[in-house]
């Protein structure tokens, strides 16, 4: 990702925050949601949402309220940034951390294997 795609990128990520906080937002599905990171495609026409829920069970409604909220979402993002086209929003969780999780766990499982076969 270029310099300008990572500032806006970032700067999309702040401002969907905002909404998060201070009860912007009446929909009860979007109340556990954190958006983590955004990416934007090379032309800046569609901005990739990752979020977390702080439940695994609730994903799937927070991503349809996600979705619902898009609309509301650019036209927030429309008032704040600089730019001419604000970006189409598509949100998709976050799964980084069980990816993680599940990485330490193969590497804890050969670190052990190796260790059996030493003795």
């Amino acid at each position: 990702m270029g310099l300008r795609q990572e500032r806006m990128a970032d700067e999309i990520r702040d401002l969907l925050a905002l909404n998060f906080q201070g009860g912007k937002l009446s929909d009860p599905r979007l109340e556990f949601v954190t958006i983590t990171a955004v990416k934007l495609s090379a032309d800046l026409q569609v901005g990739t949402v990752y979020f977390r829920t702080y439940t695994d069970e609730a994903k799937d409604n927070a991503l349809k309220g996600l979705q619902s909220a898009a609309g509301f979402f650019r036209k927030q993002l429309g008032r704040e940034l600089d730019i001419r086209r604000v970006p189409e929003l598509r949100f998709i969780y976050d799964n980084s951390l069980e990816n993680a999780a599940n990485i330490e766990t193969l590497l804890g499982k050969i670190a052990s294997e190796q260790g059996d076969s030493k003795d």
